[in-house]
């Protein structure tokens, strides 16, 4: 089968409108960075640049379009290698459908082909149908690309704007149509007796009553009072409108790229705009897009994991660094709704991620990190996520690293309790599992083989001394209930280890094992809480989790309190560590 013939077979919506033999295309095989990286690309892959801000992303887009051009070179992307489907007949006869020929010219929506130079441009210098075949949504031009469009007679003139594509089809109109209500809860409408103009109005679309059909007066009458104006709206309906109607209405573009999506949206509105970008894509059509949003990527995993690509940007000094991420990670993802819809994606946004594991953990460690004395002058670019426990810190990280995120780490001492969780973390980590294995399993040793602060019969004793007096009718008081929890905090060795930190390890070797681990963790990213949990920071405050943390927030001066100043230690040294 050709690459022809794939591109027409493929169930896309569109897929069938025209014969197989006359779908030209012209898509990129590969695309080499300022770094070396060089990555090959199928034709309907869509690929998505993340990263920080000033990476690079909207940068790459703008050198692609560029490189369309022989003897190009950029400072993100440095050469590419072009991939050409069909022949010159192909194409003649793909603009014999698409566009309207006036003596030797082709005219249409983004073609204008003198035919005398087809074939040198096919076969020599494709730069004189850039146009035809690329097509740059940007952000600058996105509130005012779905502004009214002149009126046109359609028998005689080429089509010059999107809206004069949809001027006789209703079926692309109604798909338009669709994704807009589902967005904003109102229709999107092709006003075709504006006169001079033809508007796209939002609204309800009237349902034409006995007599009356799409251009009668009063039908037309009755839907301008029930619609209002595209162009009167806010920026983010003209902006989603501007995106679906460069992608329906368009036959030509086998290159699409489209900066910045999310621009002017809701992150509702923006997620259901990847999903649209990922369902309605012109079938012929390779897709770059830039984006900062988790929500078009959360959008994109929900439909397009089978061509998605994910190529994380970072600026480092003059080089842009690129890494992609396992297509079977991205399908992991994709298949994985805890990690799908939880803000690990949003990590490649940032310079730098620390995952908690527990969100009382990520708002004391956050605020601690705010403080100036703790991070120096510049707002740090770091995200902090939490993983609901230590079960999948190692999942969260994995993705994130695999796309040159820098990660750390920080859980509670007793992770050291959990030989298979440790080593997922120190692998995913890209630590020395070997090394730190030497220390971590006789330590576990020596602190199970040291008595509990209570034995069972200790427990029930302080137990009953807590019950006692307490009244059978009523809720049971709050006060008590965290008196029984301390109990059973007390009730095993890492219970102790985890209440009292680092200070509770047996003297000697073990402690002197603790410390060569904890820098081995270190070096690699992952943070031994040294107070043994969050709450050991500041053990003169009642309480556990979120309250605990609620109430230091609110009551404790987190800059200068003395209490408080082994945390401030603590995220400083992480902070200002040496990024690998």
């Amino acid at each position: 089968m050709t690459a022809v013939q794939s591109a027409a077979n493929d169930q896309h919506p569109a897929d069938q409108q025209m014969p197989e033999t006359i779908i030209p295309s012209i898509t990129f095989e590969t695309i080499t960075f300022s770094d070396g990286t060089t990555i090959h690309l199928n034709p309907k892959d869509i690929i998505v640049f993340v990263g920080p801000n000033n990476a690079g992303k909207s940068e790459a887009l703008r050198e692609l379009s560029q490189h369309l051009f022989p003897q190009r070179t950029g400072v993100v992307v440095k050469s590419v290698k072009l991939r050409k489907t069909g022949n010159v007949e192909q194409l003649r006869a793909f603009l014999n459908l698409h566009a309207k020929k006036k003596d030797i010219q082709y005219q249409g929506y983004r073609i204008n082909v003198d035919d005398r130079t087809l074939d040198r441009a096919w076969t020599h210098d494709i730069g004189p149908l850039q146009n035809l075949f690329c097509q740059q949504i940007s952000t600058q031009s996105r509130i005012q690309d779905s502004n009214h469009a002149s009126a046109i007679n359609t028998i005689e003139h080429a089509p010059s704007h999107p809206i004069h594509m949809l001027f006789d089809d209703d079926k692309i109109e109604q798909r338009i149509s669709d994704y807009f209500r589902r967005a904003f809860g109102k229709d999107l409408i092709v006003f075709r007796a504006g006169g001079n103009t033809w508007p796209l109005l939002v609204g309800e679309r009237l349902v034409a009553q006995p007599g009356e059909h799409m251009y009668s007066k009063s039908y037309n009458e009755r839907q301008l009072d029930a619609a209002v104006q595209l162009s009167l709206q806010g920026d983010g309906m003209r902006s989603f409108a501007t995106v679906i109607l460069h992608m329906l209405a368009p036959a030509t573009p086998s290159i699409l790229l489209l900066d910045e999506p999310e621009a002017f949206l809701h992150p509702p509105q923006a997620r259901l705009l990847g999903e649209f970008i990922a369902n309605e894509r012109p079938p012929q059509a390779q897709l770059f897009i830039s984006t900062h949003s988790p929500d078009v990527l959360q959008g994109l995993l929900s439909t397009a994991s089978q061509h998605l690509r994910i190529i994380r940007i970072q600026r480092d000094g003059d080089v842009n660094r690129v890494k992609e991420l396992d297509k079977e990670k991205t399908r992991r993802i994709a298949a994985d709704p805890l990690m799908k819809f939880s803000s690990v994606m949003s990590g490649v946004f940032h310079q730098r991620v620390i995952i908690c594991e527990s969100d009382s953990d990520c708002m004391f460690y956050s605020s601690i990190l705010d403080l100036p004395d703790v991070r120096g002058e510049r707002q740090p670019d770091v995200l902090f996520i939490h993983a609901g426990g230590k079960q999948r810190m190692a999942a969260l990280a994995e993705s994130l690293c695999a796309l040159g995120v820098n990660v750390d780490v920080i859980a509670d001492i007793d992770i050291l309790n959990d030989e298979t969780i440790l080593q997922n973390l120190i692998t995913t980590l890209g630590g020395n599992w070997s090394e730190i294995l030497a220390e971590a399993r006789p330590l576990r040793l020596a602190i199970e083989q040291k008595k509990p602060w209570l034995d069972a019969g200790e427990v029930v004793k302080e137990i009953q001394k807590i019950l006692r007096g307490v009244s059978t009718s009523g809720e049971f008081p709050k006060k008590l209930r965290s008196d029984v929890d301390a109990v059973f905090r007390k009730a095993s060795p890492w219970e102790a280890i985890k209440a009292a930190g680092a200070a509770a390890i047996p003297p000697g070797q073990a402690t002197q094992q603790y410390q060569r681990l904890q820098n081995l963790c270190k070096e690699c990213g992952l943070w031994i809480v040294p107070v043994g949990e969050l709450e050991g920071f500041c053990k003169s405050e009642g309480g556990h989790g979120p309250q605990w943390v609620q109430k230091i927030i609110e009551s404790r001066d987190l800059a200068a309190d003395g209490e408080l100043a082994a945390a401030r230690d603590f995220m400083s040294e992480l902070y200002n560590k040496r990024p690998s």
